[in-house]
């Protein structure tokens, strides 16, 4: 056995309305199911070149931004001892891996989700080039991803993605995530102008927030309200209602923020202008009757969701906004992971 090559895959990262936060005992396994928006333009880039052969020993290499990253490959090292379940190959492996984000990183767009998810489209393929079988498997994608990275399981698809069993959505899993189908024409193409007003990198990671959960005094709460806005949102994604989708989304990033604000250390990712963005779109919303709703990630840009036929008046909000921002990136319902390049050969 013997396989060289080179691939480069581009993974969106993707907007949770309904938000993970917090793990069960067991490995990124989530304490609530989650519901997620596929992005199209906020991606990573991932290029892997690879030689597999058999009896050579496992190496891996990373460049993230245009430098090596260590911190990086001493993370990949962990995913992929969990990894090799799947790829017995990689033992076998000498990978060098490059990638950057369009996005900025570590500021409440999710970085990992595209990354992670970009690294494992790479990795599936140069499995089926491995065992020349070109059957792809999304259960499969979306397992691996997730074990980097419990959002990245939600990128490998689109355009509305659960992950997390629930009793509301029989198909879904703990170990992957699946599409929502028949979704409502209203919510086929959502807008989602990313309005940032903070590219610092987060002084607490998600990975280190999710643990802040752990004996939270809210725990418990927290997991019947996931369970019940899970509920109402796949009921207002099938029948078109935006109010109920509003209501929901906003409920849901305040909540989440809620439940950093009460954790051990009070996490408070806001910032002033953040608050300042929240206020003015519901006055505006209030004012001129426009569909809008905005949600928030792990952090202090605001991502404002509303559909195609309002575009032209949100735009002239935003224009005729006088709170602060550093920039605005626009972007839309997505589909998934793109294949850019793919060359190999058997050595």
């Amino acid at each position: 056995m013997c396989v060289k090559g080179k691939i480069t895959y581009s993974s969106p990262s993707n907007i949770a309305i309904v938000k993970y936060w917090g793990k069960e005992p067991g490995d990124q396994i989530p304490m609530n199911p989650s519901l997620s928006m596929t992005l199209d333009k906020c991606r990573s880039f991932t290029t892997v070149e690879y030689e597999v052969k058999k009896g050579s020993d496992f190496s891996v290499e990373v460049i993230f931004e245009g430098k090596r990253s260590t911190e990086i490959e001493a993370k990949l090292q962990r995913w992929f001892t969990k990894i090799s379940y799947f790829f017995s190959w990689l033992k076998h492996a000498r990978l060098r891996i490059e990638s950057h984000n369009n996005f900025p990183h570590s500021a409440g767009i999710a970085s990992s989700a595209s990354g992670m998810s970009a690294l494992a489209m790479c990795l599936s393929a140069i499995d089926g080039h491995v065992r020349n079988d070109k059957t792809e498997n999304p259960q499969i994608q979306s397992n691996i991803s997730r074990l980097g990275s419990g959002s990245a399981s939600r990128s490998v698809m689109g355009p509305w993605v659960i992950w997390g069993k629930s009793v509301a959505f029989t198909d879904a899993s703990d170990e992957y995530a699946v599409v929502v189908p028949d979704v409502h024409a209203h919510f086929r193409k959502l807008h989602d102008t990313i309005i940032v007003v903070d590219k610092t990198p987060k002084a607490v990671s998600s990975r280190d927030g999710h643990t802040l959960m752990e004996g939270h005094p809210w725990r418990k709460g927290r997991i019947g309200q996931a369970n019940q806005n899970f509920k109402e949102l796949i009921k207002a994604l099938k029948t078109g209602d935006w109010k109920l989708f509003q209501k929901i989304t906003e409920n849901e990033a305040l909540s989440l923020h809620a439940l950093m604000l009460a954790s051990k250390g009070g996490m408070m990712l806001w910032k002033g202008d953040t608050v300042e963005w929240m206020h003015y779109l519901r006055a505006e919303r209030q004012n001129k009757g426009i569909p809008l709703a905005f949600t928030l990630d792990a952090g202090a840009n605001i991502h404002l969701l509303y559909p195609d036929e309002a575009r032209e008046d949100i735009l002239q909000i935003l224009k005729n906004s006088h709170v602060p921002y550093i920039e605005m990136i626009h972007d839309q319902t997505g589909s998934g992971p793109e294949k850019l390049f793919d060359e190999y050969e058997q050595c």
